[in-house]
């Protein structure tokens, strides 16, 4: 079931903020790439699946001592968006993808969203990969000394 709701304002339009649709959250990047999905604008309506998340990303406070706050919401049934995390760095901090990232991906596992580990082939088996390899035309070798 689909609903429309109104994607969060910027906390400080004079600084950075985004806002994404999250489908997943990819643990080997250390950054906000880590965190994947669709674009959305803050401050206008979006019609979104009722249960998926949106990602928010702000910087708030002063020009000179600005700190990050992440939050992310849920599309409710009742409600149109439950706030569902928030977190806010120090001054003028930029490891904050690293200080949520896999907070926000066990929200996301528990809710039946897988993160994506070792990228889109991940879930493929060794002998799957190298059947399709061979299909292709290609010879694949195992290293020696591999299972």
């Amino acid at each position: 079931m689909k609903k429309i709701v109104m994607i969060p304002e910027t906390l400080d339009g004079r600084k950075k903020s985004w806002r994404k649709l999250l489908t997943q959250v990819d643990k080997t990047k250390a950054n906000g790439y880590a965190f994947v999905g669709e674009w959305l604008r803050a401050g206008e309506r979006a019609e979104l699946e009722v249960g998926s998340f949106i990602f928010c990303y702000d910087e708030a406070g002063s020009m000179k001592n600005w700190y990050p706050v992440v939050r992310m919401f849920k599309v409710g049934v009742e409600n149109d968006l439950e706030e569902v995390y928030r977190w806010e760095g120090n001054a003028r901090e930029c490891s904050w993808a690293l200080a949520v990232r896999d907070e926000i991906a066990a929200i996301l596992e528990a809710q039946g969203q897988k993160p994506e580990e070792g990228g889109p082939l991940a879930g493929f088996s060794d002998e799957e990969l190298i059947a399709e390899l061979e299909r292709r035309g290609y010879t694949v070798a195992r290293p020696a000394g591999s299972r």
